[in-house]
């Protein structure tokens, strides 16, 4: 499950953003989205999770046809 993740520093006033359950590009969108709510961010990275791809699974078929005699 996707789930974002919000804190703020009471001392420094620093906005940090974590997002949890997005693998790879798609993030990208959901950062985006909050960025534009929020503003820039004065530092961004990417995580473990972020580099992650999601898996696609290539799926073949094969058809045979009879020929009637």
């Amino acid at each position: 499950m996707a789930e974002i993740e919000f804190t703020i520093d009471t001392q420094t006033g620093e906005f940090r953003m974590h997002i949890h359950g997005i693998a790879g590009p798609a993030c990208d969108d959901v950062a985006r989205l909050v960025k534009d709510l929020t503003g820039e961010p004065g530092h961004e990275e990417v995580t473990a999770e972020y580099r992650l791809r999601p898996r696609t699974h290539a799926r073949t078929s094969t058809r045979i046809q009879s020929r009637g005699t």
